[in-house]
């Protein structure tokens, strides 16, 4: 019998806009030029301020950046170059407030005023400290707690000219979050490590429902009734968690930041747009900045088969239901090894040099199944790099021990290698991107680096250099439109930078920021996997010439120091440190297209 759906057809949505997705998140925005903690900050996600700070060199800093959604630009400077301090605000109306600057001891009291490029002083605060919280405007502002020698539990109200004590937090802590306004804030966190939530109605304090993960050090956005809270300590080494409080109880978000880190700032967004920039990572400090979305109603979220008419762009649609991406284990190498170079694609991929215990000039093809051993490099080497494909490949660069960094180029015809012009500059744990007659070399060490190269088969010249020198890199694409990412500056970074064929261009960083990892594919599809975070990874970013976003696979084997080869929805990962130094192999694949498909008419 036949159905009335197969007579008349399906109900299809009329939607004004595509759906969302069905789970908030956070994905990586612009880098700090400066990579510091304890900084103050103030404003929106699209609109925001990070000011003073430390950069552990030890350093105090006055240093000023704005952010306008995308990247980081510098502002004016502090009058007081300072640590631990506090602000709130906007970024053209901000308050810099309490703090430490030399010489120490120096429980801060002063406050500055920001009016979206010069700082000016506003009045002192009655009781000096650092570490404290602030909610409020700049006429209109609140700081509470903090730590004067000891832990302390003072509040004080700020008119816009002078600061009057008020009523004190119920519980005094210092390393303590904030925000809201004069008259509802919000304080959480803490130091004695607590959950402690107090809430102030313009009068006093009242203790409410505590947040489900007790931590101090930690960012902060929102209102009263609508806030947020991300990272912090424990663990020692920070934490990405986030947890989101509606004016009665905190609940944590399944989205966790991509840089787990202590020291992050708060007060610049809302509970559904925040912002965590800077902070510690547990080894350095951090230049990362962070965007957090939570897409809530009235939208419609994504469902997998779903069929809709987008009325704004006048175009049926659909999302993909055959999609998947995953790690899948592949045959392993004849020589276990790390520190190697590797070219090619996923059923044609070739290994060469790396230290296997020492360093070697062993080269092995990739069928893709099995490696099969093959004339290795005239110059045995480690930390090197190359480009092209299994019968037309180009090794560059690395470490000859003994003799240090190597300039050394070699092509590879798919039987044997033959020396060739070496590079203008002598380097190792640099990265690469093209053919073996448009290649291109970047990045690299001693001493750190963003020398550029380019190389038209028969010999190298020098290009205009990445705007991050850095060590440990990745690379991705061709000669005129090549992709870096990832990289130790120090501290280790998730730094993408376009190169158009004579300059590189800053573009949206890494989720994960980390180092010694592998990469393949093309500027606008791009993969960057494993490498060395806080520890060694197996996670998986995919790059559209846009963004970075996280990959649900993963290696199974988590490493570092490997090499990668292919594309974005068909790569390979060989080699690297698990540790010890391992042969496996991984092949990644994607199935079906991603995200929603328009349906057209042939």
């Amino acid at each position: 019998m036949a159905e009335y759906k197969g007579i008349k057809g399906f109900k299809v949505q009329y939607l004004d806009q595509d759906p969302v997705p069905t789970v908030a998140g956070w994905s990586a925005g612009g880098n700090l030029a400066t990579a510091r903690d304890f900084v103050g900050g103030a404003g929106t996600q699209t609109a925001a301020l990070c000011y003073g700070g430390y950069t552990q060199t030890p350093t105090y800093q006055a240093i000023t950046e704005e952010y306008n959604g995308s990247t980081w630009s510098p502002g004016g400077n502090l009058g007081t170059a300072r640590w631990n301090l506090v602000g709130t605000g906007l970024q053209t109306a901000a308050l810099a407030i309490g703090g430490e600057s030399t010489p120490v001891p120096a429980f801060g009291v002063q406050t500055e005023e920001y009016d979206g490029s010069t700082w000016s002083p506003g009045g002192n605060l009655n009781t000096g400290r650092v570490r404290l919280g602030a909610a409020g405007t700049v006429s209109a502002g609140l700081a509470f707690a903090g730590y004067t020698g000891v832990n302390t539990n003072v509040t004080e109200e700020y008119n816009g000219t002078a600061w009057s004590p008020v009523n004190p937090v119920n519980t005094a802590r210092h390393n303590i979050s904030g925000c809201g306004t004069q008259t509802a804030g919000l304080a959480f966190g803490g130091t004695p490590v607590a959950g402690a939530t107090e809430e102030y109605d313009g009068t006093s304090w009242t203790s409410v429902n505590s947040m489900n993960t007790a931590r101090q050090l930690m960012g902060g956005a929102g209102i009263q009734t609508a806030a947020i809270a991300f990272g912090g300590t424990p663990p020692p080494t920070g934490t990405g968690a986030t947890e989101l409080y509606d004016g009665i109880s905190w609940t944590t978000s399944p989205a966790t930041l991509g840089t787990p880190r202590s020291l992050a700032v708060g007060n610049a967004g809302t509970q559904t747009a925040a912002l965590g920039f800077g902070g510690y990572n547990g080894t350095s400090v951090v230049n990362a900045t962070e965007e957090y979305v939570n897409y809530g109603e009235p939208n419609t979220f994504e469902n997998i088969g779903q069929v809709w008419y987008n009325g704004t762009t006048k175009a049926l649609k659909f999302t993909d239901e055959t999609f998947s991406s995953a790690w899948a284990t592949g045959g392993n190498m004849n020589t276990a090894r790390a520190y190697l170079g590797g070219t090619g694609t996923q059923t044609a991929g070739l290994a060469f040099g790396g230290p296997a215990p020492v360093a070697t000039g062993a080269t092995e093809e990739y069928n893709g199944a099995t490696w099969t051993t093959v004339n290795p490099l005239n110059t045995a080497r480690f930390n090197l790099t190359g480009a092209g494909i299994q019968t037309a490949a180009l090794a560059f660069g690395g470490y000859i021990d003994p003799g240090g960094a190597s300039a050394a180029t070699e092509e590879y015809d798919g039987n044997s290698w033959t020396s060739s012009n070496s590079m203008n500059t002598a380097r190792e744990y640099l990265a690469r991107a093209g053919t073996q007659t448009a290649a291109l070399g970047f990045g690299g060490v001693p001493p750190i680096t963003g020398a550029t190269e380019e190389y038209d088969g028969t010999s190298w010249t020098n290009s205009n250099s990445l705007n991050t020198a850095r060590r440990q890199v990745a690379g991705a694409g061709t000669q005129t439109a090549g992709l870096a990412f990832g990289g130790d500056v120090p501290p280790f970074t998730g730094a993408t930078e376009e190169y158009n064929g004579a300059t590189w261009t800053s573009v949206n960083s890494m989720i994960t920021a980390r180092r010694l990892l592998g990469g393949a594919g093309t500027q606008t599809a791009a993969l960057g996997f494993g490498g060395l975070s806080t520890a060694n990874t197996g996670a998986t970013e995919e790059y559209d010439g846009n963004s970075w976003t996280t990959s649900p696979a993963s290696m199974s084997t988590a490493r570092s120091i490997l090499a990668g080869a292919g594309t974005q929805a068909s790569a390979l990962a060989f080699g690297g440190e698990a540790p010890p130094a391992t042969a496996a192999t991984e092949e990644f694949t994607i199935t079906g297209t991603k995200n929603i498909k328009t349906i057209t008419v042939s």
